[in-house]
């Protein structure tokens, strides 16, 4: 009886790997369907160029009709006049890749006060540091009650 349940659990992992494999294979055979990501467009921007993506970054630089946000730590150029800087966040564009490697911006979204939630959480660090110092100190390698 024992061997049989041994061979049912075998059985059923090699089904479940074997789906899995089925499954991510569809993700890399279909690459072509997706969308470029920057790498791919900052390495041949000829080749993307007239297709849609969406991107999102801090922006470095905005004037009238064009700004300039960072990419996976590169500059890309994106037109869209009337843009605004987002306060304190990032800005996330849906655009369509020109040939010269910039792109024009069908729709942005500016994230404003995005990154403020991070000075929040490193401010509240420590505050639950010191809360948890207050009733506890270490002693010995352990933590005993500050009675």
């Amino acid at each position: 009886m024992r061997k049989k349940t041994k061979k049912i659990a075998i059985i059923s992992y090699a089904v479940v790997i074997f789906i899995f494999l089925i499954l991510s294979s569809d993700f890399y055979l279909s690459k072509k369907n997706y969308a470029p990501s920057s790498d791919d467009f900052f390495g041949n921007p000829s080749r993307y160029a007239g297709q849609n993506t969406e991107f999102a970054g801090p922006v470095l630089n905005a004037s009238e009709q064009s700004f300039y946000m960072t990419v996976n730590k590169k500059p890309l150029k994106v037109y869209y006049s009337g843009f605004e800087k987002p306060v304190l966040g990032q800005t996330y564009v849906r655009v369509k890749l020109n040939s010269d490697g910039t792109a024009a911006a069908l729709e942005v979204h500016n994230l404003s006060y995005n990154y403020l939630k991070y000075i929040i959480s490193f401010l509240a660090f420590f505050l639950f540091l010191f809360i948890f110092f207050r009733e506890w100190k270490f002693k010995k390698w352990r933590f005993v009650e500050n009675a």
